[in-house]
């Protein structure tokens, strides 16, 4: 049986190596505990980009519309705020290849094909 995480738990690598202080600070408070529970509630605690594309998926994250480091001034308005599953908050912020990072390669198997004498069998 998997062990249950703590949020916290789950980005304890990037709150420590990519993350600002700042920032870090900010995600740790009182108030955006508040009110990230309360865009949660508001939205049902379902992702808001997949209703969209009517899929009902619990609401891992809640993502700022405009960006806290661009605008810190509506970091707790309750408008700036949207419910978004892990998937659509990767894809909101750019994942491997969307922002000039190495996409992941697949990797196949080669296969050499050779005949065998047919004179040993």
């Amino acid at each position: 049986m998997k062990a249950v995480t703590s949020r916290r738990d789950q980005n304890r690598y990037y709150d420590r190596y990519k993350r600002d202080k700042g920032s870090r600070a900010f995600y740790r408070s009182t108030a955006w505990e508040t009110a990230r529970v309360q865009a949660l509630i508001r939205d049902n605690y379902l992702c808001q980009h997949c209703i969209k594309r009517k899929k009902l998926t619990p609401a891992d994250m809640v993502h700022h519309i405009k960006p806290l480091s661009d605008y810190p001034d509506l970091a707790l308005v309750l408008e700036n705020l949207l419910s978004l599953c892990n998937g659509c908050h990767n894809k909101e912020h750019g994942g491997p290849g969307e922002r000039g990072e190495a996409t992941p390669v697949a990797r196949r198997a080669r296969f050499i094909v050779s005949k065998g004498n047919s004179e040993v069998f």
